[in-house]
């Protein structure tokens, strides 16, 4: 009996590894905000196929897919005024007041493009557009040509005439 009390008394004075030596697991490391992020899909024909993400530290990731120069992932870096420009884009076209969606199929095998925005402090905006529903306003066709001609996504994709060229090597 005495064994148990002792053995009891000696288990709850001991409080285990001092905290400040015992190791630490590893820290989760903190993802990006995402600012914006398109992707471009498929189509009939030989439409670039590929995804950018625009973060809010400036931080540019893209994957290509078909019909691209570049397939795979790369990576780039926008400045200040390229992100202030962004954000510029997506006030001056209305973004956050579009429908969610342009879907409708009056003509068939277009691609779609999928946008999100998120402006600071807010939930993030989605629309998605397939560029064969001619109800879809001009400002979202501005918002998704501003977003590569921000990014210079030529980089990636290539111009028309060296993504013709390739298909044809």
């Amino acid at each position: 009996m005495r064994a148990a009390i002792l053995a009891v008394v000696v288990a709850g004075c001991w409080t285990g590894p001092d905290p400040a030596t015992a190791p630490q697991p590893p820290q989760v490391p903190h993802r990006r905000a995402l600012r914006v992020m398109m992707e471009r899909t498929p189509c009939f024909g030989w439409c670039p196929v590929y995804k950018v993400a625009i973060y809010r530290d400036g931080a540019v990731e893209y994957d290509g897919g078909n019909f691209v120069k570049t397939t795979g992932h790369a990576t780039g870096t926008l400045g200040p005024e390229q992100i202030a420009a962004l954000d510029e884009l997506f006030r001056s076209h209305h973004y956050l007041e579009l429908r969610d969606a342009y879907q409708e199929h009056r003509v068939t095998d277009m691609p779609s493009v999928h946008t999100s925005y998120t402006p600071q402090g807010q939930t993030p905006k989605r629309v998605k557009h397939y560029l064969g529903d001619d109800s879809a306003p001009h400002d979202l066709t501005e918002v998704e040509d501003g977003i590569d001609r921000i990014v210079h996504i030529e980089q990636w994709i290539g111009t028309d005439d060296e993504r013709r060229k390739a298909m044809h090597e």
